[in-house]
């Protein structure tokens, strides 16, 4: 059995402009692709993407639902389902990655960097780094890879090997998820830890065609607290999948 994590959102905010055509001005890339970014915590976002004197939208719709990708990509049986149909889409490969290891001091934790080329990775570290426990700095890794295919589904150019299975997820609950439960979904939400401070925050993306649903507004920045909105969250509903689940991908 497949369960789909569904998170039921009946408002959001966005910091900055509404206007499509807009798009890009403050920055060239984004988190959440050709999605309208939003979040519960718009005073953190402003801070972490720099944001500061931008205007701020609520946008509200009583049926607002998002894929909790996350929680999705976590659970065995719901990523297969995202991977294997990824993989028939032709949008994500599995290969040699390489994956640069550095120690970040102010978070006092092991971090990594992911790579295409033993090259690229090893332009991330310094010369006779060393990674956890005395391990190289630099070593093989296998994993997921987006194709120019995912890129040109997104709209965008190449994508990160860091985001490839971020993105399919995207795809997979804007085109494969409504025959799984059923109705189509607004968006994607990523519930990532709430640490402005080391750049964190949970988020989300509505799709392009699903934001005339929602009615936006104006809205005053002292109108919402951060976190008190990120505690009333609601938990993700596990809807089990209408389709029987597939043999497990062989990995």
């Amino acid at each position: 059995m497949v369960d789909v994590p569904v998170l039921r959102l009946p408002l959001v905010y966005h910091v900055g402009s509404l206007d499509p055509s807009r798009r890009g001005e403050l920055h060239r890339t984004s988190q959440e692709g050709p999605c309208l970014s939003v979040s519960l915590c718009p005073g953190s976002w402003a801070e972490i993407a720099r944001l500061g004197g931008s205007d701020l939208f609520a946008l509200e719709r009583a049926e607002g639902v998002f894929l909790d990708v996350l929680t999705a990509l976590g659970d065995p049986a719901m990523r297969d389902v995202i991977v294997r149909w990824s993989e028939a889409e032709g949008l994500i490969v599995y290969r040699e990655q390489w994956k640069a290891w550095t120690f970040d001091d102010e978070i006092d934790e092991w971090c990594h960097f992911l790579a295409d080329s033993r090259e690229a990775a090893e332009a991330e570290v310094d010369d006779f780094a060393s990674g956890p426990d005395g391990g190289p700095a630099v070593e093989l890794h296998m994993g997921y890879a987006a194709t120019e295919e995912l890129g040109r589904r997104l709209g965008s150019g190449p994508v990160d090997v860091a985001f490839a299975l971020d993105f399919a997820a995207m795809l997979w609950a804007r085109d494969a998820a409504p025959a799984h439960v059923g109705h189509s979904f607004d968006g994607v939400w990523f519930d990532e830890e709430h640490a402005p401070e080391e750049l964190s925050a949970p988020r989300g993306g509505i799709f392009p065609e699903a934001v005339a649903r929602w009615t936006a507004r104006s809205a005053d920045w002292d109108e919402v607290d951060d976190e008190d909105a990120l505690a009333d969250m609601p938990e993700p509903v596990l809807v089990p999948s209408l389709l029987a689940a597939a043999a497990p991908a062989p990995r």
